[in-house]
C-alpha cells in the first residue's frame, strides 16, 4: 500500500492550507436563511464552513472553494449565498499527500 492510499480523509484535509483574503469572497444574506427549509449548505460543504446555531453562522477560513454551497443554495435553498474566488494568492492551497 502506498503512502497516498494509507492517508485518512482527515489527514489529507490537514494538508490543505488557507490564506485569508482581506475582502470576503462568500457573502450570505442570513435573513433569507431563516426562511430556508432545507438549508442545503449545512450538508454539502466538505469544510463545514456553515453551521446552524439559532441562525446561520459561517466562517470562510478553511473553505475549499468547491462552489457547491452556491449551487445548492440557488437550486434547492433560498438563494442567499454570493460566492466568488478569493484574490490571487489567497484562499485554499492544496498539497499532494
Amino acid at each position: 500500500m502506498s503512502t497516498e492510499e494509507s492517508l485518512t480523509l482527515d489527514k489529507r484535509l490537514a494538508l490543505v492550507s488557507f490564506t485569508k483574503d482581506a475582502e470576503p469572497f462568500i457573502v450570505v444574506d442570513t435573513n433569507k436563511c431563516n426562511h430556508c427549509e432545507s438549508k442545503p449548505c449545512l450538508y454539502i460543504c466538505p469544510a463545514e464552513v456553515y453551521a446552524w446555531k439559532e441562525k446561520l453562522n459561517y466562517n470562510t477560513e478553511g473553505c475549499m472553494e468547491t462552489g457547491a454551497c452556491l449551487i445548492v443554495c440557488h437550486k434547492i435553498g433560498a438563494g442567499a449565498i454570493s460566492w466568488s474566488y478569493p484574490s490571487g494568492g489567497k484562499g485554499v492551497t492544496f498539497k499532494l499527500g
